[in-house]
């Protein structure tokens, strides 16, 4: 057992000589050295010493002095004015300036090969910030006075440290690094600043002109760090030094900027998170992991990372934002809960810890960051801060005014003008994050990180609130969305992509919450909303996996629920429901019918016709709708809709379409701004080419459009897929598991085709049975999901079929096909080494 003489140094990475003028200090033997003899001192009274040593130049606060030298104990204050006794008799009565009720501060001078004191570190490792240091740097070199702003827990305090550990070039008076935080507002700073450069001030005397005098012929740089509760006073204490001492230089570190004339800001944003579908040898290149991993290892976390585990982590850090702080308390307890418990306990991201005591204690938590933070904040500003907890993934800046407007009515009478200046304030505060540089777009987007959410999440819930505000999210959300289908008719859809698509999942998270309620004209609203935004983006649903309650749908206005089981009942078809999804959409164009609405009925007819064709024994239904969508007259029909109606689904139950009729559709599409329309035709032109057999041209079309397009999901799985029905047909089957294997990453319900593709390479290859198993399995997949094969599929299908009775007569390829119905659909891709 370690006696408290044998403890180790307070902080294990310093094991340097600490100098001072007359005596010195030698943590790793626990030796304190007064003019060259080592001095009798008590293990209380060096820990103290060596705290306050650690973090020379700045008020070290006495909470923070009890943490230290007395960890996990409970002990009297009279306890430190004991040991801060001991020391001055020692050191002499000037070597510790009390700071009243705040703490003490080591006022000696540092040996003169020592100015700085960087709280013991000597070196700072940086991980994602090679480009802001150097931008840092930059400014600094030129500028008098520098702000670092960013959120807290942002990893400004260690940018600077970093930047003054590695410029070559330092002021001849050194750097000076000043710690504010414990600071208390109107404490005068001019004298702090003085007696940094061993001149003596007077706190009562103000900026005496003797004293201005002799700053002036300094030549220094001062890091002020931790600003943001002292703006006034720092304000004060640089407009009255800049124009007077022009030698001395400054860098501040704050949460919003001070606002003078001559300073220049330097926002410092999270480090950047791996993309959700990086590839696995480019989450290196991401600050965020490399800083992760680097505090896991430092923790005790051993050996190297899996690609599995590497993708764990980086979707930890896009659920932490990239936030510092935040990564360094995971990865301290990624070490013992390991990397699935850690997951698991991600949303209680506020309450995780930090692993070190030499952290300042505000930064012990998430939760103790955000409550410094918020309590800087006017009354008007943490009520606007709480109440953007609901949008998710950012928001419109106008939506907020609008939040406010619908709250009036609750009892928050905030204008629109004060919203606004609090929004204003919020990011200057860093608490909202702004836009990238190079964003564009039609408005100005702002977002809460997710840990700032779950903040403003615990206020409403203290305050009672959560309610009301979820309330005035989802209204917000269906009054933008009111005319969102009427534009898209008429808009390109660069334009109403960017309008609308980077609501989705504020629309989502909204109407959760309406699933909840009984609101039903809300919730049409919103179901509307949500799928015209899937339908458009060609997504996986959000819609299917929402627990919609269609009996309260029934009770909305017949306009609103029109169309929101119109756009209920394709989400729910896509997904494989069919006759949820043809029962929602048959009631859709009921509703619409009643209500007079050609444009609507036309629409729902369009997707009936495709539910149809698509589903045994329906087609005479879907010919009944082709006969109804012609009565329509076409001039109360928008044109992407009539569009969408000749590329997807007249050819189900007309002619079948010309090679030159899809070519004309698709510049027709093209021409009008409706991508999604073309990139459909593109898939139609593949089609039709693999109908006629010319599966040269379709690999070489599609390879072309997968290499130029950007596609959405849906249209670039199937291409894929084109791509590798035709590649097997022409015997190239080793070709054909690239895309295939897309084919299964981007849309898994369809690995039926990708089953059907390789039975029939399996038969042409000589494994007829193989190719049995793998046929029945993906027949047995169509007869329950009520599937019919496309014309192209159908003749692969029958060609394999073929193949297998000449192999194995109709009695085995029968067996077979009976024993591949129970097999899964993984069974079935392990056979083809999918």
């Amino acid at each position: 057992m370690k006696t408290e003489a044998s403890r180790p140094p307070l902080n294990p990475g310093e094991s340097r000589v600490l100098g001072f003028e007359g005596w010195e200090i030698h943590p790793d033997e626990r030796v304190l050295r007064v003019a060259g003899e080592v001095a009798k001192i008590g293990s209380r009274a060096f820990d103290v010493l060596l705290v306050l040593a650690q973090r020379a130049g700045r008020v070290v606060s006495k909470r923070e002095l009890f943490e230290l030298a007395w960890p996990g104990r409970v002990v009297e204050e009279n306890n430190l004015t004991v040991q801060i006794t001991a020391l001055r008799k020692l050191l002499g009565s000037e070597a510790i300036v009390n700071a009243s009720g705040i703490g003490y501060r080591l006022a000696a001078r540092p040996a003169a090969a020592a100015p700085l004191s960087m709280n013991g570190a000597a070196a700072v490792t940086l991980y994602g910030r090679d480009a802001d240091l150097e931008a840092l740097a930059a400014l600094v070199d030129v500028a008098p006075l520098v702000t670092l702003v960013g959120a807290g827990g942002v990893g400004k305090t260690t940018l600077a440290r970093a930047l003054i550990a590695r410029r070559p070039g330092l002021p001849s008076g050194g750097v000076h690094w000043i710690d504010l935080s414990p600071i208390r507002p109107d404490t005068p700073l001019l004298p702090l600043v003085a007696r940094s450069l061993g001149l003596q001030a007077d706190p009562l005397a103000g900026s005496g002109d003797d004293l201005l005098r002799a700053l002036g012929l300094h030549q220094a740089l001062f890091v002020l760090d931790n600003c943001e509760h002292l703006l006034d006073e720092v304000s004060a204490l640089l407009s009255t030094l800049l124009p007077c001492a022009g030698g001395l230089k400054w860098l501040a570190t704050s949460q919003e900027p001070l606002r003078l004339a001559a300073e220049s800001v330097y926002r410092l944003a999270p480090l950047a998170v791996p993309a959700a579908d990086a590839p696995a040898e480019d989450l290196a290149a991401s600050g965020a992991l490399a800083l992760f991993c680097a505090r896991a290892r430092a923790a005790g976390r051993q050996g190297p990372w899996t690609p599995e585990q590497l993708g764990t982590v980086a979707e930890l850090c896009r659920q932490l934002d990239g936030l510092p702080l935040a990564l360094e308390i995971a990865a301290a307890r990624a070490a013992t809960l390991g990397l699935a418990g850690l997951s698991d306990q991600i949303g209680q991201r506020l309450r995780l810890r930090a692993g070190t005591r030499d952290a300042p204690s505000r930064h012990h938590s998430l939760l103790q960051t955000y409550e410094w933070s918020y309590g800087l904040l006017a009354p008007v500003e943490q009520a606007v801060f709480r109440s953007l907890e609901p949008f998710v993934g950012g928001f419109d800046i106008g939506m907020v005014p609008m939040l406010h407007t619908v709250l009036g009515a609750g009892g928050w009478t905030l204008t629109e003008w004060e919203v606004l200046d609090a929004l204003d304030a919020l990011l200057a505060k860093s608490l909202l994050q702004g836009p990238a540089p190079d964003a564009s777009g039609p408005t100005v987007r702002l977002r809460l990180l997710e840990s700032a959410r779950d903040f403003a999440r615990l206020q409403l819930e203290m305050g009672g609130e959560t309610e009301a505000v979820r309330a005035a999210h989802a209204e917000v959300l269906a009054r933008q969305f009111a005319s969102a289908f009427e534009q898209l008719e008429q808009s390109r859809d660069a334009e109403w992509g960017a309008r609308y698509l980077p609501e989705h999942r504020n629309v989502s998270a909204a109407l959760a919450w309406a699933c909840g309620r009984e609101r039903p004209e809300l919730l049409a609203r919103l179901v509307a909303a949500l799928g015209q935004l899937e339908s458009f983006a060609q997504v996986p649903s959000d819609l299917v996996h929402l627990p919609v309650p269609l009996a309260q749908l029934q009770a909305a206005p017949p306009p609103l629920r029109a169309a929101a089981r119109c756009e209920l009942g394709w989400a729910h078809y896509q997904d494989g429901q069919r006759d949820l999804g043809t029962q929602l959409t048959e009631q859709a164009l009921a509703d619409y019918e009643v209500a007079g609405d050609a444009a609507g009925a036309y629409r729902a007819l369009t997707w009936l016709i495709r539910m149809y064709h698509g589903r045994p024994g329906l087609q005479d239904r879907a010919l009944e709708m082709r006969r109804r969508i012609q009565a329509i007259d076409d001039s109360l029909v928008p044109l992407r809709s009539r569009l969408r109606f000749e590329s997807s689904s007249a050819h189900l139950v007309g002619e079948r379409r010309t090679l030159e009729q899809l070519r004309q559709l698709e510049r027709l599409a093209t021409g009008a701004g409706f991508e999604g329309l073309a990139a459909d035709c593109r898939v139609n032109i593949t089609d039709e080419l693999m109908v006629q057999g010319r599966h040269a041209e379709v690999v070489r079309v599609s390879r072309e459009l997968l290499a130029s397009a950007s596609l959405p999901p849906r249209h670039r799985e199937l291409i894929c897929h084109n791509l590798a029905l035709s590649l097997v047909r022409l015997g190239r089957v080793d070709e054909a598991r690239a895309p295939a294997r897309e084919v299964l990453r981007t849309v898994p319900a369809d690995a039926h085709l990708v089953v059907d593709i390789f039975a029939f390479a399996a038969a042409q290859g000589g494994r007829p049975e193989e190719a049995a198993l793998m046929a029945g399995c993906s027949h047995a997949i169509k007869q329950r999901r009520d599937l019919r094969s496309e014309v192209a599929e159908a003749a692969l299908i029958d060609a394999t079929l073929a193949a297998l009775t000449a192999a194995l007569g109709d009695r085995r390829m029968s067996e077979l096909m009976r024993a591949g119905a129970d097999i899964s659909t993984d069974g079935a891709l392990a056979l083809m080494n999918l």
